[in-house]
């Protein structure tokens, strides 16, 4: 098990059973930005990198309303936030920003009742070589022993932002079988090496595999559902 992993499952684990919501820093878009974020909603998480190859920032926030209504608490104190998310996309030019794509399905509320053993399963935002990565953590403190961590990986095309690639690192946390898969949409392939075991590398029997995605029609974030995942 990588050192992040291990990091990553012991704080989500330690969160669960303390029934608390992490600490925030509260986030503020730059000012020109400001105009995208309605009353009522804050900013989750954000990003600022070049995506068109111009020279300048552009700026990717996923937005969260903050209607109390839309919050419970549990018995033991946990809170159930179902406010709805936004991703928003805005390219920077001369006069500010531009939105060029926006979409309020990819990303989950934090709590969902159909998922209410799991921990929040957005886990980061960031941009990458001109690229928009989205990473998704699936990590259920009851109901199941599976566990995965999924990246979404998006460029800009065509004013839209197209889904390129997607990496996918699943493992059971009871015997550790674990799986990686990655995806490319651009050539249709998807590679699979099945085999591997997360706690000890010498129970390892890699076999790698080959699929051929069934269209490789282009993906874009707005045609995605939430976490990727049909329902």
């Amino acid at each position: 098990m990588t050192m992040w992993r291990l990091s990553a499952l012991i704080s989500a684990f330690c969160s669960l059973l303390a029934g608390l919501p992490a600490a925030e820093v509260p986030l503020v878009l730059p000012k020109a930005a400001q105009v995208h974020l309605p009353a009522g909603w804050k900013v989750l998480k954000m990003a600022q990198g070049d995506l068109n190859a111009d020279g300048l920032a552009d700026l990717v926030f996923v937005r969260e309303e903050t209607d109390p209504k839309k919050i419970t608490k549990r018995g033991d104190g946990f809170e159930q936030n179902g406010n709805v998310r936004t991703v928003v996309v805005l390219l920077a030019d001369k006069d500010g920003y531009r939105k060029v794509a926006e979409s309020a399905k990819f990303i989950p509320p934090a709590y969902m009742i159909q998922y209410e053993s799991y921990m929040d399963r957005f886990t980061r935002l960031s941009i990458e070589k001109g690229n928009v990565l989205f990473t998704f953590d699936w990590f259920a403190a009851a109901g199941t022993w599976e566990t995965s961590l999924e990246v979404f990986k998006f460029r800009l095309e065509a004013g839209k932002l197209r889904l390129i690639g997607t990496e996918d690192d699943s493992y059971t946390r009871n015997i550790g079988d674990k799986t990686l898969t990655s995806t490319n949409y651009l050539t249709g392939k998807r590679k699979i090496i099945s085999g591997l075991n997360e706690f000890d590398e010498k129970e390892s029997l890699p076999k790698t595999t080959w699929e051929n995605l069934d269209s490789k029609n282009p993906v874009y974030l707005e045609d995605l559902p939430s976490c990727g995942r049909k329902e």
